[in-house]
């Protein structure tokens, strides 16, 4: 079963990121696309159907081995990958081949192909919930500086990593938002800043310099807070996990569906973007780099159910019309539509390529 247009192009990252940070990308993207035709291949089996081919990528095969009716193959380029299936682009040749992906009931074929998207889901469930019960949700943030921006007043001033904040201009912080909402209220003072540094407390003065953030102009001093932790018990990560992938799920369809209908194509992104995202989360931590592989593990699963032609929501959609006539589509019509489907989509991958290109030359785009 032929993945997932949206990851397949040629790998055009190389040019932007460093041997290590292109690896990270590259492992990311190749864990979605083999969990993603795991599911196929699993439902598959289990319907017994015969799986001839299980890849992880396309082009000449660099390392393959056989077992039973399956080669498993690791192919030179990376973005993409199938599970091929015997008869599964073919019409019902009437032969009793009980491996046949045709000769299958119509609710085995269904769910072979529902699976992909629906175990893109599942990891992204899973890698929520790791997040939840061991890594921790971050709920806001505290009063401890995590790290001080070079030149800016923050720097001037003398203010450290490590450092708590405990009072401004004589009031106590009593939480990090507390903190936060008074530098940004007080833009283009100087602030008196009294932190604890190890037993001592350090007494500085600093400039909430007017920042422009998100359109709004409020104090900054230049430095990041320490996130504030939440470590869940295992059942509440678990539920934590699967509620995230429904809010995922639809934060994800609606900003597709809005950038769509506002031709806002700034919003859509290509291998090039999704290789500057993920290289832009290597600064924050596991935490971050997990969170936004569940996101595009979602990402996948959810686009891959759109009805369209060649992908997996559109083989879905013409399963439904064979459930509605009683009989098949004509094969050769169905094939054709995935073709056409195909174009469209590889066309669309190479505009918003280019411009994810034209918002890197531009500075723009990426974290």
């Amino acid at each position: 079963m032929m993945l997932e247009i949206v990851f397949c192009s040629l790998s055009l990252t190389l040019v932007l990121t460093g041997i290590a940070k292109f690896a990270l990308f590259l492992a990311l993207i190749s864990v979605l696309i083999l969990f993603h035709e795991f599911g196929h291949f699993v439902f598959a089996k289990s319907a017994g159907v015969t799986v001839t081919d299980f890849a992880l990528g396309f082009g000449p095969t660099l390392l393959s081995t056989r077992r039973g009716d399956t080669t498993y193959r690791i192919n030179a380029l990376p973005l993409g990958g199938y599970c091929k299936m015997v008869g599964e682009d073919q019409a019902d040749d009437g032969s009793a081949d009980p491996g046949n992906f045709q000769r299958k009931s119509w609710g085995a074929r269904f769910a072979i192909i529902v699976a992909g998207p629906i175990f893109n889901l599942i990891l992204a469930a899973l890698i929520f919930t790791f997040i939840g019960a061991v890594l921790g949700i971050q709920t806001g943030v505290i009063n401890v500086v995590k790290n001080v921006i070079p030149g800016t007043p923050a720097a001037s001033a003398g203010l450290q990593p490590g450092d708590q904040i405990v009072e401004l201009d004589g009031r106590p912080v009593r939480s990090g938002n507390d903190m936060y909402d008074y530098i940004h209220g007080n833009k283009g003072k100087v602030i008196a800043v009294d932190v604890a540094r190890g037993s001592r407390i350090i007494h500085l003065h600093i400039l909430a310099k007017p920042t422009d953030e998100g359109g709004t102009v409020v104090g900054a001093f230049g430095f990041q807070a320490e996130d504030a932790i939440e470590h869940k018990p295992f059942v509440d990560a678990v539920v934590w996990g699967v509620s995230m992938v429904g809010v995922t799920a639809v934060g994800q369809t609606v900003a597709i569906g809005e950038a769509i209908a506002h031709h806002d194509s700034s919003a859509l992104h290509g291998p090039v973007g999704i290789a500057r995202i993920v290289t832009g989360t290597v600064q924050y931590g596991l935490r971050w780099i997990l969170t936004l592989t569940a996101t595009l593990s979602v990402v996948l699963g959810v686009v891959n159910l759109f009805p369209f032609p060649a992908l997996d929501g559109g083989r879905l959609a013409f399963l439904v019309v064979e459930l509605a006539r009683g009989r098949p589509v004509d094969p050769e019509k169905e094939g054709l539509a995935h073709l056409a489907g195909f174009a469209l989509l590889m066309v669309f991958v190479v505009f918003v390529t280019y411009h994810d290109i034209v918002q890197w030359v531009q500075g723009k785009g990426g974290l």
